[in-house]
């Protein structure tokens, strides 16, 4: 008989885990960040020294509000608020870092050699958080945050790594507040509350217009086109939202700017019906539902889908292939062939008509 083989023992799965891809990945990642250490020993201590020193100036250095120490960063948690339209403030550093680490391929294959040009981003940023720190201006310590990674990044690694991280330095600027504007918003203002009321009086709604006040002729309700609510809210994220798309989804470097450059009217439109719906909402419903909870909701569910509707239609537009539409307006009419006539029927004779071979029948039969 031949010998049985030992069966194998069963393994133990929780002794030995498999990795997940996102977990094999940044060890990848961690494994070559630590060759290249290894390989540019004085590059890797300077990186260390960036990042270190951007931490303590930014959270354990405290120059703002001298009553009440702040950093930077705490200063920016406080002015995340909705005042400045700005709650989503500190998820914009790790949304940042997140757009980086998509881009972690194109970093590695980046040629990379360290250029003195990198200085002058780093000398900006420095100059700007000292005057953000001699005037107690917390907004200019952040602008000079992504100026100085930027500075940091073009400076140990080279232009063609500064140029891919550009767009996440990029995102960086929407944590600065941008509150102040709202009081610089008139003509916004007015202009939205001219259409709203021409398009009011159109469908029947009497609405009389006092500057940037909507007045039922009625007098049923009153609505204020406010500051918030000429769109520069919207405007912000709307601008954000359409800089992912084109870099995530054009490449093309006019069609990016065409549809960047349309942020502003196509969140204009849907502004301009999300006040129109709080004026017929205030109407049917009214003015407490109009300008209350339905005026908090009506720009995720009105401005928003309607701007970013339309900059989705508008890619789509631009990358139309048109040459198939025009190949048929250009294609030539098919030309219909003739049928050939006898040399008789084009002369116009008359063709005499064969005999017959069968006898002629009698006009006439006597037959009984």
């Amino acid at each position: 008989m031949g010998q049985m083989s030992t069966p194998a023992a069963p393994s133990d799965s929780s002794s030995s885990p498999v990795p997940s891809p996102a977990s094999d990945s940044l060890l990848n990642c961690l494994r070559a960040f630590g060759r290249w250490a290894q390989a540019n020993p004085t590059p890797a201590a300077l990186l260390v020294g960036v990042i270190g020193t951007l931490f303590w100036f930014y959270y354990g250095y405290k120059p703002l509000i001298p009553h009440d120490p702040h950093s930077f960063w705490r200063w920016g948690l406080e002015a995340w608020n909705d005042g400045n339209d700005l709650e989503h403030g500190p998820l914009i550093l790790p949304g940042a870092m997140v757009v980086a680490w998509l881009q972690r391929e194109a970093y590695a294959q980046a040629p990379k050699r360290s250029s003195w040009q990198g200085m002058a981003f780093l000398l900006l940023g420095i100059f700007l958080f000292v005057v953000a720190s001699w005037t107690q201006q917390g907004r200019y310590g952040l602008v000079a945050l992504p100026i100085l990674i930027h500075g940091a990044v073009w400076f140990l690694w080279g232009g063609a790594v500064a140029r891919i991280a550009v767009f996440p330095c990029l995102l960086l600027l929407f944590m600065v507040p941008i509150g102040f504007l709202l009081g610089h918003t008139e003509p916004l203002q007015i202009l939205v509350a001219k259409v709203v009321t021409g398009a009011s009086n159109l469908v029947g709604i009497g609405v009389n217009r006092d500057g940037v006040n909507l007045i039922a002729r009625d007098n049923s309700f009153q609505c204020q086109v406010a500051g918030g609510c000429s769109g520069v809210r919207s405007l912000m994220a709307m601008t954000m939202l359409s800089m992912l798309y084109v870099y995530f989804y054009e490449k093309r470097p006019w069609k990016r700017f065409a549809i960047f450059a349309m942020t502003l009217p196509l969140t204009l439109v849907g502004n301009i019906v999300r006040v129109f719906t709080i004026v017929l909402v205030s109407k049917w419903f009214g003015q407490s539902v109009g300008t209350g909870p339905w005026h908090d909701i009506s720009g995720f569910i009105i401005t928003i889908p309607i701007a970013v509707g339309a900059m989705v239609g508008l890619h789509e537009l631009l990358n139309l292939d048109l040459s198939k539409y025009t190949a048929k307006l250009l294609q030539p009419a098919p030309v219909v062939a003739k049928e050939a006539k006898p040399a008789g029927e084009e002369s116009g004779e008359e063709k005499p008509a064969a005999p017959s071979s069968a006898p002629a029948a009698s006009p006439i039969s006597y037959d009984y």
